[in-house]
């Protein structure tokens, strides 16, 4: 059980001064922390599929053929509304039981056709199915393909207000009504003329992308002096971007994030011969290729510019510096009996959510409580100083025996990594070797 006071460096920064000398001479001191990347302003061309359709006209001559030709495309599917009496007999049924289900079907369609306009009340006294009996056998609208084959096709054999013969079906014997019509409608060339010009440039630029990717490929190579070419043969355009970078930057165009395309654009072929980059997949049917119209090398940017950041830097630290020494004289006169303005009493555990900091809390539960009450001291670092002090050490509630097995294998796992780590650094220094160059990582697809 705890209470904290919280010294924050935000309270101290009204009084944290810094002097023109003072920022003169963090700036040449820290050179490193006040440098402009390596950028480079870049034309670039891109070749896609969405280019290429742009290039193509379709006719209407074609427009009209193709629509012809895939009619039925065009045209809503006729629909049809049927009411069934069904009576289950299922294909795993005894021939007997079959038989005698059929023998009942055929009765129910005898009295259907004495009085047809009795059709649901008779699906609802003796149908067998469960979806549609309690609405009289109605069974809704549905096209071809929504039915068992046997039902469908006596279905769709009916005119509007038709009585079928008994179906057998895989679920057993039906007598179908069929009670409405929805014919099919063509949808006209005008009001699909769009989407026919849609799909017939989509089809051509697909013929004509791998042929033009090649000649893109070619020309940005062989005439490596200018874009021009490319742009002129294959009706593209030049596009710009500027203050380009190594690493993909945000607000720049997506197909500058591509990892290829920037290690090409920073080659030396390309910074120092300004030459057209080769060729780069950046994206399915996406080819895209630049140039360096303008390179500036890393550099220390000059003092002006960064000042107001200098003198950030030396107001936080200055403020941080100013927060820790007021929270440790806290520490020091609390200790000693003087009243302390701290926060209500709380209750913190490593598994206990809370509003302290995990900092915080392994500093309460690492402190000696031995002679309560205890007092900590934590560094927050930019974020101030914290005094906390410990009133009462509380016995952990016992846990089940699931979550006790548990947590004893968790421990078994850290404990053996602690030992592991600690013999290697000890053959380490029994060795005395140095590792002077971190274990690379792999990036991001490679």
């Amino acid at each position: 059980e705890v209470q904290l006071a919280r010294i924050a460096t935000a309270d101290f920064k009204a009084q944290a001064k810094v002097s023109d000398e003072e920022v003169e001479k963090h700036y040449n001191a820290n050179p490193a922390q006040f440098q402009a990347e390596e950028q480079a302003d870049v034309e670039y061309v891109v070749l896609d599929m969405a280019t290429v359709m742009e290039g193509i006209s379709i006719s209407e001559a074609d427009l009209k053929a193709y629509y012809e030709q895939n009619a039925n495309r065009y045209a809503t599917p006729e629909e049809r509304r049927a009411s069934h009496i069904l009576i289950n007999a299922p294909a795993s049924a005894s021939a007997a039981d079959r038989e005698a289900a059929k023998t009942k079907a055929n009765d129910l369609l005898t009295q259907v056709r004495a009085a047809p306009a009795q059709f649901a009340e008779l699906a609802k006294k003796h149908s067998q199915d469960p979806g549609s009996a309690p609405s009289g056998g109605d069974l809704s609208f549905f096209q071809r393909g929504a039915m068992v084959k046997p039902f469908e096709d006596a279905a769709f054999a009916l005119s509007k207000g038709g009585l079928s013969d008994v179906v057998e079906s895989e679920f057993g014997y039906h007598i179908i009504q069929l009670t409405d019509i929805r014919p099919s409608v063509q949808r006209p060339l005008a009001a699909v003329k769009s989407e026919i010009e849609a799909e017939l440039k989509k089809q051509q630029a697909q013929r004509e992308f791998a042929e033009k990717a090649e000649l893109f490929t070619n020309l940005v190579f062989e005439q490596s002096d200018s874009l021009a070419p490319v742009v002129e043969r294959l009706k593209l355009k030049i596009q710009t971007a500027a203050a380009v970078k190594r690493q993909p930057q945000p607000g720049l165009p997506p197909v500058l994030a591509n990892a290829k395309l920037l290690a090409a654009v920073f080659s030396p072929e390309s910074v120092d011969k300004k030459r057209n980059t080769a060729a780069v997949e950046v994206g399915a049917n996406q080819l895209v290729a630049a140039r360096v119209v303008a390179y500036r090398t890393a550099h220390t940017l000059p003092l002006d510019e960064v000042k107001a950041k200098v003198k950030d830097q030396l107001v936080s630290e200055k403020a941080q510096a100013m927060a820790k020494a007021e929270g440790e004289k806290s520490l020091a006169a609390w200790k000693g009996g003087a009243e302390a303005k701290l926060s209500a009493s709380t209750e913190i555990a490593r598994d206990k959510p809370t509003m302290l900091q995990q900092k915080e809390i392994a500093a309460a539960l690492r402190a000696d409580t031995a002679t309560l009450p205890a007092w900590v001291g934590i560094d927050l670092g930019a974020q101030g100083y914290s005094v906390i002090k410990v009133n009462k050490v509380q016995a952990r509630v016992a846990p089940a025996a699931d979550m006790a097995k548990q947590e004893l294998q968790q421990y078994d796992q850290w404990w053996s990594s602690a030992e592991g780590q600690a013999y290697y650094e000890a053959l380490k220094a029994r060795l005395k070797v140095e590792v002077k160059v971190a274990k690379p990582v792999a990036k991001a697809g490679a």
